[in-house]
């Protein structure tokens, strides 16, 4: 595997955010009069295949089906922003020798917990030796053993919660790693 030089760490974590914006923007367009109509007439092609977009129509149409859709869709997004970003750093830092320096920064340890938290379904299973280290804190927001095997209720976070976290990581990307 080739080593990430400090660009293209930069330009991944700029593609997450990117993700992030777009998957959003997509939920304020999706949020217009016009898209059921729209949706309802449209398709995609890729290869061999055709898919419509009724589906999609048809869950804006019902007020209670679309929150669901989007309450849906705004998870994935945080599970991308959360994980991804997590994910390219550690790897750089591992590949550059600078694990320690983002292993030290006061929000890695909720990070990290927060991380296997989205990328297993939503659901904490601490290992021993993250229980031995509970608590841990970020911005008034507690991880402690209470929470060993239980879901993570997206207002613990918040969707602002997230970007904070995932800024706080981009900040450290750009101010102290080499």
């Amino acid at each position: 595997m080739n080593k990430l030089t400090k660009v293209e760490l930069l330009s991944q974590i700029e593609n997450v955010q990117n993700n992030f914006i777009l998957g959003l923007s997509a939920i304020s367009v999706l949020s217009e009069p016009f898209a059921v109509a729209h949706l309802q007439k449209s398709n995609c092609v890729f290869g061999k295949h055709v898919v419509d977009f009724h589906q999609v129509a048809s869950l804006l149409v019902n007020v209670t089906d679309r929150n669901r859709a989007f309450k849906e869709f705004t998870t994935m997004l945080i599970r991308g922003l959360i994980k991804e970003s997590y994910e390219v750093v550690n790897a750089y830092t591992k590949s550059t020798q600078q694990r320690e320096e983002f292993r030290k920064q006061p929000w890695f340890q909720f990070y990290r917990l927060i991380r296997n938290c989205v990328s297993h379904n939503f659901h904490f299973n601490f290992r021993k030796s993250d229980k031995e280290m509970l608590p841990v804190s970020w911005r008034g927001k507690i991880i402690d053993s209470s929470l060993d095997q239980q879901s993570l209720d997206i207002a613990f976070l918040g969707y602002d919660g997230a970007w904070e976290l995932f800024s706080d990581l981009k900040s450290f990307v750009n101010e102290q790693l080499k």
